[in-house]
């Protein structure tokens, strides 16, 4: 039934909704799990902290690379079966971590398919707003969906360390915080099985119908293509290098890092991680009802907060007051998702719907190699130099590379 007369949006969105934070939340768990404990990762696998950050990057970089065609894989077979995919490739290799965590090379492979989840689940944000949710809800949805990666984040940096300090082996420690992955599964192939209101569906044939028939081709052609991919790319180097570098900067003995040790920093890093989920909120709302659609002031507040406080938390003033420290985490943590449902707002706004899957799948799987280059480039800065230093800092540039472009990004000419 629909909420209102007329209204042919049902009250079963927010089931959808449901099913697909769950999903989402469920591959963030698993990605960040080893960030608090990654310095009793790198000694159990006998490698040094730069190589142990390889499978942080490893992570991302299966996320960028699956991103890019998991669109396609929603597009054609539904949600659904992307959403299962993607559970099965973040739960499998973590529940059996236990028996798979003794060689390092295997941890790299089981990372790069937990990888592989993120670029499947996360495509479905894109159709799941057009099919179910009115034009005046899309942020807000947006919001939460992508807001399910801060909770995620929080569950798991606060997880990990937990689990692990109380005597939990690391490689138990992510096994225990894969579970809740099967009772995400059971509950995707519960709910999204259903489809959306015919009177939806035949909505967007129309709008498919009498709109340009724009195929992908066409679209990689267009310059808005290209700048929301690059912003995306940007502000990805700052959401997967704060989110998987700051809690073993803080864990990590001095010099090379703060010197909390694993517990300390899961707690501080959930000032980081918990305060997205606002973040994501707020910036749905902003874009819906305070700047009415424009995505520029959003771009240009996120890239500001992200780019000085991230690189504040390098100062000796700054991370020798713990109070001031979690303030600076929690701005930094804000700054980046700020901007994410207004990204994936401008995909559904300006490409037809029977392309949205896909080209939200190809802006931010092209934008995730962002995330996996500024992981890439700050494990080789820590293992050369023995410091976070370097590697914190480009969060900074990056963040100043991304405002720049922002103020080219236009709405598509159709």
């Amino acid at each position: 039934m629909s909420d209102n007369k007329g209204d042919v949006y049902t009250s079963y969105r927010w089931l959808m909704l449901l099913a697909t934070c769950l999903s989402i939340v469920v591959c963030y768990i698993d990605m960040i799990a080893f960030a608090p404990i990654l310095g009793e990762v790198a000694k159990g696998l006998k490698v040094d902290m730069g190589a142990a950050t390889n499978l942080m990057m490893g992570f991302v970089l299966a996320t960028a690379c699956v991103l890019i065609w998991g669109g396609m894989v929603c597009d054609k077979y539904g949600i659904t079966t992307a959403l299962v995919l993607g559970l099965l490739c973040a739960t499998i290799p973590g529940t059996f971590m236990p028996w798979l965590g003794d060689s390092y090379g295997v941890v790299v492979l089981c990372r790069l398919i937990q990888g592989a989840s993120v670029g499947f689940t996360f495509a479905v944000i894109g159709p799941v707003l057009v099919l179910w949710f009115p034009p005046k809800e899309q942020g807000l949805a947006g919001g939460f969906m992508i807001g399910s990666m801060s909770i995620g984040s929080a569950i798991g940096v606060v997880g990990a360390a937990g689990l692990f300090s109380s005597g939990v082996s690391w490689q138990g420690t992510v096994s225990i915080l894969s579970l809740l992955g099967w009772v995400a599964i059971i509950f995707a192939l519960m709910i999204t099985r259903k489809p959306p209101s015919a009177e939806i569906v035949k909505g967007v044939t129309a709008v498919m119908q009498s709109s340009e028939k724009l195929t992908f081709g066409k679209a990689l052609t267009l310059p808005g293509t290209w700048i929301a991919s690059f912003i995306i790319f940007f502000n990805a180097w700052g959401l997967y290098c704060l989110y998987n570098l700051v809690p073993p900067y803080l864990a990590a003995p001095s010099p090379m890092g703060v010197g909390l040790g694993p517990a300390a920093a899961g707690n501080l890093s959930l000032a980081l991680t918990i305060i997205g989920l606002v973040a994501f909120i707020a910036g749905g709302i902003s874009f819906d009802k305070v700047f009415k659609g424009k995505w520029l002031p959003i771009m240009i507040i996120g890239y500001i907060l992200v780019g000085v406080f991230a690189y504040t938390i390098l100062l000796p003033g700054v991370f020798g007051n713990m109070g001031l420290l979690v303030i600076c985490l929690m701005i930094a943590g804000f700054g980046v998702p700020f901007m994410m449902p207004t990204l994936s707002a401008y995909v559904a706004m300006n490409y037809p719907p029977n392309m949205v899957g896909t080209i939200t799948g190809w802006c931010f799987g092209f934008g995730t190699f962002g995330g996996a280059l500024g992981l890439f480039l700050g494990g080789m800065s820590i293992g050369a130099t023995g410091s976070f230093n370097i590697a914190i800092t480009m969060i900074s540039l990056a963040a100043i590379v991304g405002l720049i472009l922002s103020f080219f990004l236009k709405p598509r000419q159709t």
